[in-house]
């Protein structure tokens, strides 16, 4: 039984001091300390210190993508080469080659024909104008390459589509890189993103580096605007007391409830926002804004940097603690936010903090004609709530970031695997070192010898070659890894994707149910077959293969996305990408009907060995880097790679065994976590139930609204002489009151 506390005095352990000076730049020089007081200003809360307006708190913003009120508008554009006899776009290519426009009825193609075996191209469109507000944009184009010798074909060769968009004075605020498949003949590139707030121009460029190249067709370039459907948010009331401003927003979808406090000493403003749904809605982003009238300084980046806030634009996911340090106030300890978009216009600085983004939540089924059917949106269904937290506070306040990992540890590195054609003797080398039980190094090499936990799928159902969950051998196997530690799941019921039925697949979510498993791979939809894995049509209520009601039935929790991130490092949260949005997990109510599942993105690397080398995982530490690895261990086709054959026996390979040894040795030096998938959803979402409100310069008001305490819960702090001190405790719940180092 627990118990709330009104207080608790925690002792702090501190560890891994080291040098971050960059933080202490940056605070000398500040205007003399003034407290601060809050005022209604129409349908803002204006902040101010003495006499001066600091910042804004401004109305939340609803954008819908579609309603039954308000249809979504859609218009496309052509985007021709030549306009009035001149050719608008850039053209760059290798030497000797040949520009020409042809036209196939009436479409004008453009066509690149080379003359050396090495050929070069990039194609950049002229700039496209946003003459009005815009939530999301739709390209598509066809293209065509041809070979001189169809024998250097590769299926894995591919194109590159870079969309840049930009904001006034076209200063780049975001780049969306893309790759598009070569097949023979023609093909269409289709794509879809959402639009920053201050997006004013779009451009895009198709390049390629290729061997062999022929020719180089295009056509039909079209580009499609959708305009958001705006709610405005009414102002129905607004109270102010002694240290309190409460106003409550409503729409014909939703009421939000914002309660700004000021502390009693003055120091600390506290804003809190609740958001409860009137009726079932689509949303699309919804944010709640504020402006500050002061210069930004210093930003947190996504790495756990502080770091000058030179970017036009940094964006903020909901794995990582937000900071922002101005030149007279900062703000910070946000909570439970999809993602903040952060904006620095010189002297000002503008914050929208996202109750939900599209950026954050879309995910995608897989259609009939292998076609990724995206879904950007987010259901709030009626009676739905969730609340929100932020502060701003004075800006030499020192800084107390909530980790992401726990123990004071840094990078988080998860391995899942995908069962496909996995063998029973090659899981047990890669598991326990070898196959051969007398060998010395059987169960003190691979996943299990070195304690490294996996998520690992397998299937249900055994078909030739191989193996599942009916398979006594097999399941005896699975039975013994679940009981070592390890998170195995069903990477679905059969190997063969159709015939996962929703028969078969209730037939192993039965027989697998004494294993309380609630975590799923879906495997082989690429191809558009029909059946009941989740990303075909085991989401679709009106489909015969609906089977989401099975997974809710069985407790499950967790699935893959179907999406691999392209990523030529570890870190997924790419800390240096300033303006994109990192998806790892996330949760959209439109997925299952208003029920959902706990979405989880990976990374497919080409050669994983080479990933995970000593000086990779020192800058993914030293980054506080996120990563889950997808790859198929146990598959035949890794000989060599993974595993070696050697007297009838299956080894885990010398370099897969360096590989899981040095990860055991930064686990063991406390520099990285190693937890399953589920393992690091969980933990993530208990961070999600702890408030944290500053006090003064050195407490901090930590609320754990999990039942249960939170082991190893870190903080991090940087102190004013630039060092950096981690803060490992146990958070019971309740209320727990943390002391600062100075």
């Amino acid at each position: 039984m627990t118990k709330r506390l009104v207080a608790f005095a925690v002792i702090i352990m501190f560890i891994s001091t080291f040098s971050t000076a960059i933080f202490a730049t940056g605070i000398q020089n500040l205007p003399e300390k003034a407290h601060f007081s809050i005022e209604p200003k129409g349908n803002a809360v204006e902040i101010l210190k003495g006499n001066q307006v600091v910042a804004k708190i401004l109305p939340p913003e609803l954008l819908n993508n579609t309603s039954t009120k308000k249809s979504k508008e859609i218009f496309t554009i052509d985007i021709p080469f030549i306009e009035n006899g001149a050719i608008k776009w850039r053209i760059e290519k290798s030497e000797p080659s040949d520009i020409s426009f042809l036209t196939e009825g009436k479409n004008k193609v453009l066509k690149l024909d080379f003359h050396t075996m090495n050929a070069f191209y990039k194609i950049t469109s002229p700039y496209i104008s946003l003459k009005d507000e815009y939530q999301s944009v739709m390209l598509s184009f066809d293209y065509k390459v041809d070979y001189q010798n169809l024998i250097h074909f590769k299926e894995e060769e591919n194109v590159n589509v870079e969309i840049a968009i930009f904001g006034e004075n076209k200063t780049k605020i975001l780049s969306l890189p893309e790759k598009l498949k070569l097949t023979p003949g023609w093909g269409t590139f289709k794509t879809s993103f959402s639009l920053p707030i201050d997006a004013r121009y779009i451009t895009f460029e198709v390049s390629q580096n290729g061997k062999n190249v022929k020719t180089v067709q295009f056509r039909n370039f079209k580009i499609g605007f959708v305009k958001p459907s705006k709610y405005s948010f009414a102002l129905k009331r607004v109270d102010k007391y002694n240290n309190l401003i409460e106003q409550v927003f409503e729409n014909g979808f939703q009421k939000i409830t914002r309660k700004v406090f000021v502390s009693s000493s003055e120091d600390v403003i506290n804003v809190e926002e609740i958001l409860k749904s009137k009726e079932d809605h689509q949303v699309f982003k919804e944010y709640s804004p504020v402006v500050f009238e002061s210069k930004p300084l210093f930003i947190l980046k996504r790495d756990y940097s502080i770091s000058k806030f030179t970017s036009p634009m940094y964006v903020t996911d909901s794995l990582s603690d937000f900071y922002l340090k101005l030149y007279n106030c900062a703000m910070g300890y946000t909570n439970n936010y999809d993602s903040i978009e952060t904006y620095n216009l010189k002297n000002k600085a503008n914050v929208f903090l996202f109750f939900s983004n599209s950026d954050d939540i879309k995910y995608f089924l897989i259609g009939k004609n292998k076609e990724h059917i995206w879904t950007t949106t987010q259901l709030f269904k009626k009676g739905f709530e969730k609340s929100f937290t932020y502060s701003i506070f004075p800006a030499d306040f020192g800084y107390a970031i909530k980790s992401r990992a726990p123990d004071g540890r840094k990078g988080i590195l998860v391995f899942s695997n995908h069962a496909d054609s996995n063998m029973i003797s090659i899981i047990k080398a890669i598991m326990f070192g070898t196959t051969d039980t007398k060998d010395s190094s059987y169960m003190k090499k691979g996943f299990v010898g070195y304690k490294i936990p996996i998520t690992w799928g397998f299937f249900y159902k055994s078909i030739k070659g191989i193996p599942g969950f009916d398979n006594p051998e097999y399941k005896k196997l699975i039975e013994f890894l679940a009981q070592k530690g390890i998170e195995v799941v069903l990477h679905t019921a059969s190997p063969i994707a159709k015939e996962n039925t929703p028969q078969l697949i209730e037939k192993a979510l039965n027989a697998t149910s004494y294993l309380k498993l609630d975590d799923w791979i879906d495997h082989s939809l690429s191809d558009g077959t029909r059946c009941g894995d989740l990303k075909s049509e085991g989401a679709i209520k009106t489909s015969k293969n609906y089977t989401f009601n099975l997974f809710l039935k069985h407790g499950y929790k967790y699935c893959w996305s179907y999406l691999d991130v392209k990523l030529d490092d570890l870190n997924m949260l790419e800390p240096n990408q300033v303006n994109k949005h990192p998806q790892i997990f996330f949760k959209n109510y439109n997925f299952g009907e208003g029920d959902s599942l706990y979405q989880w993105n990976s990374v497919r690397y080409r050669n994983l060995l080479s990933m995970l080398t000593k000086p990779r995982l020192e800058k993914f530490v030293n980054e506080n880097g996120v990563c889950i690895i997808h790859d198929y261990f146990a598959h035949p086709m890794q000989k060599r790679k993974f595993f070696i054959v050697k007297n009838k026996n299956v080894y885990i390979s010398r370099q897969l065994d360096n590989n899981l040894k040095l990860v055991a040795i930064f686990r063991d030096k406390k520099l990285l976590w190693v937890p399953t998938v589920k393992q690091f959803v969980n933990y993530k979402i208990a961070l999600k139930n702890v408030i944290i409100t500053p006090l003064d310069k050195s407490a901090l008001l930590v609320d754990n609204k999990n039942g249960f305490d939170i082991k190893g819960f870190t903080l991090i702090t940087i102190l004013q002489n630039g060092q950096e001190r981690r803060i490992v405790t146990t958070l019971v719940p309740g209320i727990n009151i943390i002391s600062l180092p100075q």
